[in-house]
């Protein structure tokens, strides 16, 4: 017997099974990729491998096959082989009507079209088998021929056409198979697995998704593929229960349950109770269900028959096993672009406008019937698409016509959104509003804590499990995702989300034309405001909240300027959100400022230049080019917003402490000790009388004079002020804050000055893994633990350990704050001394050089 390599493509995958099954009943060898390759398999040296190795290779040929780079490489080399040192090398086996390339043509084929599978059987048999004389004598052939050999069972189905039985079967199903059903196959079989799984009295499977995407037409293909399985497949108008009666009705006419002239109800009593007893071997398509609840009187109570549901609405389980039907990923919508327009070399082009159109196979036909009628390339589709989505999605001419009358795109999710509307007052303008966000996770917070901002009669219908209420609306039709988003940095943090498909979202925004829409913005931007963090130095709490809002709020700020007229004031909080958010959380210092800078700018034009608020803005920008060590830059920021605050809030207000600090720490770092002493001295003062003796801002000043102190060489005054700092926010902020882990760093330094190594090292170890887990691998003050704990090691004797953290902390800090940076010459240095002791004094000195240090002296 034969080894036989099958070489097929994608969409004849049922026929190399078939064909692949039949050859091992025939005692042959199939080599099928898809049995011998296990997850994470080389299939390139399989195919090279069992290719050079075959008796034969088997080509599965349809069209398909005979336009894809990879089969017909499998089949040319073949065809060479086979005409040079190989003789019937090459088994053709056409499983569609095609013409054959012309040097193929010479080779002796089998056609496996059009056949019953006991015809389909015996041709691929006798064309297997050697050529030799019939062994018995030739019929005549004007006789009657003998009648052939019952089939034996097949565990995988025969793909070709249905047999004589099957095609007699009874079946109302009017739907038309598309000539391009594409990307199913594993639907296909998900529907049989939850038949085989349904544990209930009658095995329902309801197939659930966004309008569109293709389940009426699954549906229809499951009935064909399996219609010889059935002695009645027939199809159910669910939409209504008028549909639902005179079509079961019409299912007992046929198979003689009831009288044609039974009046309906009797008749529907008779049927059902039928399908109780008499199901086996039926099965029923209820289409366009509207929910369990609307079908649930209409479904058979009991007996052997398959139900299939199609529902946009996702709450089957009380009466069904839910399948939920994808969209298509962008390689299925392409393969079907290139298919519906003829267009083979416009792949690529098929591809990004498959991603525009989100995989929503209706869009996808709607494009190609544009493309096929105007002559036009996919990639001008696209580009026409770009600048008036809603046209597009809305063109009627190019609508299929067996689908749900002709609905466009635009029109199927319109009238999903009135039916919607119908449900609950609020699903509506939610939606519209939800529309007009970036295309991201949108968190339910927003309109659950910001409902007042949405005016009434919104509000009023957010309140309570209203928004619940209009959420369940929404997704009754298939119009929004409900789904738990986790946090990036810490997956034990979730947030309850919704996510719109970029079809539904141009749909809905499209309602909101003009001045309505510029007013909608302009009640995001207040709503986001509302809801966002106040402030996010250091707050881990706040971050996972602002990961959530920021995109959602640069999106609503990077559009026309005009729609923030009216909304100035909540505009420049949201700036000054995503600029904390990338200047602490992200460390993207070169973004965050021009927000910053943006939102001083709005602020000292609306409020003024002696607001408060507007002092607040000069803080954050001054802040940040602290960090990026342009010191003389920010001094002046500082000094202009402390003059405010102490004017507009106060010589004794929390805003002044803090901007004295603020200011105290740039003189400190510029060598003015004495001129930076009073200020911390001042801003503790006010800190301890506002604040009281335990707040986090009285240890924020706490530590700065401790800090102070400690660089004046006045370690006995600065450590008790370190460890009451660290008490506070232990207490406060609790022990993994990175305030925490920044009294922690603090505490150690000084121990480590007092000779305390061994006191100072559980400190700085303790805060290093606060600010990885909090702040970040990456991140400069994770890394300025790191340089420091690189450092104690160092002078306690261990070269190698602190070399290791040094060349990570170096690394980091290089990338992030440039090599200029304070910071990472520090973390230069104990790198290159690192080196020194080590003996590696070569690239120590290459080191110092590259970043600007001194040797160290002799």
């Amino acid at each position: 017997m034969a080894d036989i390599f099958i070489s097929y493509t994608k969409s004849d995958r049922d026929w190399a099974f078939w064909i692949g099954q039949e050859l091992q009943e025939l005692g042959h060898t199939p080599r099928i990729h898809e049995w011998e390759i296990s997850g994470g398999g080389n299939i390139p040296a399989w195919m090279e491998e069992r290719h050079h190795d075959a008796d034969h290779i088997l080509c599965v040929i349809s069209k398909e096959y005979l336009t894809k780079p990879y089969s017909s490489w499998e089949r040319l080399a073949a065809q060479w082989a086979a005409a040079n040192d190989r003789p019937n090398f090459a088994l053709p086996v056409f499983v569609e009507r095609c013409e054959a390339p012309t040097l193929l043509a010479h080779i002796k084929r089998c056609d496996l079209f059009d056949l019953d599978e006991g015809e389909a059987r015996e041709r691929l048999k006798n064309f297997l088998a050697p050529a030799a004389k019939p062994a018995r004598a030739t019929d005549f052939p004007g006789g009657k021929p003998r009648p052939a050999a019952p089939a034996p069972h097949a565990s995988v189905a025969f793909p070709g056409r249905a047999p004589a039985a099957a095609r007699d079967a009874l079946s109302n199903i009017a739907i038309t198979v598309p000539r391009h059903f594409l990307g199913r196959d594993a639907d296909l079989a998900a529907i049989d697995t939850a038949f085989a799984g349904d544990k209930g009295p009658v095995a329902i499977t309801a197939l659930h998704g966004l309008r569109g995407v293709g389940k009426t037409t699954l549906a229809a293909a499951y009935a064909e593929r399996h219609r010889g399985d059935y002695r009645a497949t027939w199809w159910i108008r669910a939409q209504t229960a008028d549909g639902m009666r005179a079509d079961l009705v019409g299912l007992g006419v046929r198979l003689g349950w009831v009288a044609a002239d039974e009046k309906e109800e009797p008749a529907l009593a008779a049927v059902i109770e039928q399908l109780r007893h008499a199901g086996e071997g039926l099965l029923l398509i209820y289409d366009n269900a509207v929910d369990a609840d609307a079908v649930k009187p209409y479904l058979p109570l009991g007996g052997a028959a398959r139900v299939l549901v199609t529902s946009n609405s996702p709450t089957w389980r009380r009466v069904a096993s839910p399948l939920e039907i994808a969209l298509w990923p962008k390689e299925i919508g392409a393969d079907y672009l290139v298919a519906r327009t003829g267009r083979a070399a416009e792949r690529r082009a098929a591809e990004a406008l498959s991603e525009a159109l989100g995989g929503l196979p209706l869009a996808h036909e709607q494009a190609g019937a544009y493309c096929e009628r105007l002559e036009i390339s996919l990639a001008e589709y696209r580009r026409r698409f770009a600048a008036a989505p809603e046209k597009m999605l809305d063109s009627t001419r190019d609508a299929p016509a067996d689908y749900h009358d002709r609905l466009t795109v635009a029109k199927t999710f319109a009238l999903a959104i009135e039916e919607a509307a119908r449900l609950h007052p609020a699903a509506e303008p939610l939606i519209v509003h939800a529309a007009l966000l970036a295309p991201e996770p949108i968190p339910l917070f927003l309109f659950a804590e910001a409902r007042e901002k949405f005016g009434e009669p919104l509000a009023s219908a957010l309140a309570g499990d209203g928004l619940d209420e209009a959420l369940a609306a929404l997704r009754a039709f298939a119009l929004i995702d409900r789904e738990s988003i986790a946090d990036e940095r810490d997956p034990a943090i979730t947030t309850d989300c919704l996510r719109l498909h970029r079809l539904v979202r141009q749909v809905a925004a499209a309602r909101h034309e003009g001045d309505a829409r510029a007013a909608a913005t302009r009640v995001l931007i207040a709503a986001i405001a509302s809801v966002r963090p106040t402030y996010i130095w250091r707050d881990p709490v706040a971050w996972p909240r602002t990961r959530r809002l920021d995109a959602l709020a640069l999106a609503l700020l990077d559009g026309d300027t005009a729609l923030l007229k009216g909304a100035d004031t909540a505009a420049a909080d949201l700036l000054m959100m995503a600029g904390q958010y990338r200047h602490f959380a992200l460390v993207a210092y070169p973004a965050a400022r021009p927000l910053y800078e943006r939102a001083l700018a709005i602020r000292e034009k609306v409020l003024g230049p002696q607001h408060a608020d507007t002092a607040g803005s000069l803080n954050e920008l001054a802040g940040l080019l602290q960090d990026q060590g342009d010191l003389a830059g920010a001094r002046p920021l500082f000094e202009r917003a402390l003059a405010i605050s102490e004017k507009v809030d106060g010589p004794e207000h929390p805003s002044t402490a803090r901007s004295l600090g603020n200011l105290a720490l740039l003189l400190q770092q510029q060598g003015d000790l004495a001129g930076a002493r009073p200020l911390y001295e001042r801003a503790l003062a006010i800190c301890e009388k506002v604040r009281g003796r335990e707040h986090p801002d009285t240890a924020t000043s706490l530590n700065n004079l401790a800090l102070l102190l400690h660089t004046q060489g006045d370690l006995a005054g600065a450590r008790p002020l370190y460890e009451r700092a660290l008490a506070i926010d232990e207490k406060v902020l609790g022990p993994k804050h990175p305030q925490t882990a920044t009294d922690l760093g603090n505490l150690a330094g000084l121990l480590q000055d007092q000779g305390d190594h061994a006191g100072a090292r559980p400190l700085v170890e303790r805060a290093l893994a606060i600010d990885e887990k909090v702040l970040g691998p990456e991140h400069p003050d994770t890394n300025l633990v790191r340089s420091n704990l690189a450092h104690l090691l160092f002078v306690g004797g261990n070269a190698g350990e602190a070399l290791a953290l040094s060349e990570v902390a170096l690394a980091a800090h290089d990338k992030v704050l440039g090599p200029h940076h304070p910071w990472t010459k520090h973390s230069a240095s104990v790198n290159a001394n690192a080196l020194d002791a080590l003996g590696r004094a070569e690239e120590a000195k290459a080191l110092r050089t590259r970043f600007g240090l001194d040797e160290p002296a002799e």
